[in-house]
């Protein structure tokens, strides 16, 4: 399935975000400029700009709002994933060095808190309080989940409930913003933006299962890092707790995790999930998350942007299958 056909009724709108970004690496800071532009340079699939255009095109689609607004979803992305290489120590994102490989932690880490405020003065321009509240708190959510996160790394007891609750924090929490705040910027009702967020909060989390899911079976090339990588941060998913519950005499994972990333051990414990059940079962959960998405628009006028936000719940569990 190629996302760029889901993409139709904002396409061109959607290219002026990647305009927007690219602008944004054109600064007085000379010397800034090619590490933005490097950060900057490339929005990958523009999911959650897009999820921003698409739920605004339901009521009153106000682009000189809807287009800061997208902007600032995907800038604040691209920052919280500046961080998160910064703080794993990840060499590669999406097939290319990251930021802190090439100019060091230091520097990519204030290159991130850049971003952050960059992000929030765009969704200053709107002059809507609410959005700019929507945004604050997601900020804070995604920090705590980055928190939780490192305080439970190499840990393999890690529960489903902590799980999911890392994942709606990280992940699930910024699509449900960016859907939100497309309701809410094109004065959407308030059930209508409840709507919105629902639908972005479960295809969030469909989404991050599936890329847990791929980091065992996916293929380097495609992934832009190693496989088994969350492994080898120390990063417990969904398929290695599913597989524990399976098979609770199998210290594969616990051997993995206590040896802080051996390529032997990883390996092994990679192929064991990749080759069992739990990749299935997995699956099957992320299939839930999406038909609840789903099931989220119902109430949404029957417009043409409805099929292309239904179409992008099969788009996430699809990816590299």
């Amino acid at each position: 399935m190629q996302i760029a056909s889901i993409y139709d009724p904002i396409q061109q709108d959607l290219q002026k975000v990647g305009e927007n970004l690219r602008s944004l690496s054109k600064t007085d800071l000379i010397p800034a400029d090619d590490l933005l532009a490097h950060a900057l340079g490339g929005m990958g699939k523009g999911v959650r700009p897009a999820l921003t255009l698409l739920s605004g095109k339901f009521y009153h689609y106000d682009l000189d709002l809807l287009l800061p607004m997208a902007t600032a979803v995907e800038l604040l992305h691209i920052a919280t994933l500046v961080h998160d290489d910064t703080i794993d120590g990840a060499a590669l994102r999406r097939s290319k060095p990251t930021v802190s490989s090439i100019w060091g932690k230091e520097t990519a880490l204030i290159v991130g808190d850049y971003l952050f405020a960059t992000s929030a003065d765009l969704v200053s321009t709107t002059e809507s309080v609410l959005a700019m509240r929507l945004f604050a708190r997601t900020l804070m959510v995604i920090s705590a989940g980055e928190l939780q996160q490192n305080f439970s790394a190499y840990r393999p007891g890690l529960t489903r409930p902590e799980y999911y609750r890392r994942i709606q924090h990280k992940t699930a929490s910024l699509f449900a913003m960016a859907c939100e705040t497309g309701a809410l910027l094109s004065q959407a009702p308030a059930s209508a933006c409840q709507a919105m967020r629902d639908y972005g909060n479960h295809l969030g989390m469909g989404f991050q299962i599936v890329d847990d899911i791929l980091d065992f079976i996916g293929d380097r090339s495609e992934l832009g890092k190693p496989v088994g990588n969350d492994l080898i941060q120390g990063t417990v998913t969904l398929p290695a707790i599913i597989f524990g519950e399976m098979y609770p005499g199998n210290d594969y994972v616990k051997h993995a995790l206590e040896s802080k990333g051996n390529p032997d051990k990883v390996k092994r414990a990679v192929e064991a999930i990749a080759a069992s059940a739990a990749i299935k079962k997995a699956y099957d959960l992320a299939l839930d998350e999406c038909r609840q998405a789903r099931e989220s628009l119902s109430g949404m006028p029957p417009n043409p942007c409805r099929q292309p936000l239904e179409t992008l719940t099969e788009y996430v569990v699809d990816r590299n299958r």
